[in-house]
């Protein structure tokens, strides 16, 4: 039957504290997968509390992907059915049953969370900021973390960001292409910058000028 369901609907909105559990979990996702971020131990949802609190502040906004529960869809059959978002991507993609939202909140889990960071902390680098994408294991190769990108280059203009960097590891080949998909462009390499626990990484900048 999975074939029949209709397209999943996603929200992307912005991050409030009772986020922070579902993004750190992600975030520590990946840094057991060691080729995404230079933190080397998983962290604990009160360690990340300062982080949180730094982007409320700081007009660097935090935001979230969840699929949205509505109360019909439509197959691509054309058969109307009751969106039933009770469940979890496994590493294939395909839907296995695990949460169920209540009635006052009809979303899903947090699939993808994103952020506009701090390019370097004097004042002078406002106008630039990093971005971030991070997307849960199971629910890979959706698209969802270009939606995240496309969405925040968006909105990123509106808290005067003029220029937007990535920072990514060289090899990692998969987060390159998404980001050249939307217009960033190679602004320079730091050869070997970071030990992994073995393997040292170079640092490839990507960056995209806005308007």
């Amino acid at each position: 039957m999975q074939e029949n369901l209709a397209d999943a609907k996603y929200e992307i909105s912005r991050a409030v504290k009772a986020d922070l559990a579902a993004i750190t979990s992600i975030y520590n996702a990946s840094i057991l997968e060691r080729n995404a971020t230079a933190t080397l131990h998983p962290i604990s949802i009160e360690e990340r509390e300062a982080w949180f609190d730094a982007h409320e502040a700081a007009n660097r906004p935090i935001y979230v992907l969840r699929e949205v529960c509505d109360a019909n869809l439509t197959s691509r059959e054309g058969e109307t059915f009751k969106a039933n978002c009770e469940r979890k991507f496994d590493p294939k993609g395909a839907n296995l049953g695990a949460q169920k939202p209540s009635v006052t909140n009809p979303k899903g889990e947090i699939l993808a969370w994103g952020s506009l960071g701090d390019y370097h902390p004097r004042e002078g680098y406002r106008i630039t900021a990093e971005i971030s994408v991070y997307v849960a294991p199971g629910a890979r190769g959706k698209g969802l973390g270009g939606r995240l990108v496309n969405f925040m280059l968006e909105s990123a203009p509106k808290f005067g960001v003029k220029n937007v960097v990535a920072l990514i590891f060289s090899s990692n080949v998969a987060s390159l292409n998404l980001f050249a998909k939307f217009g960033f462009t190679r602004w320079g390499e730091l050869p070997e910058v970071c030990d992994m626990g073995g393997k040292i990484e170079s640092l490839t900048i990507l960056g995209k000028k806005l308007g």
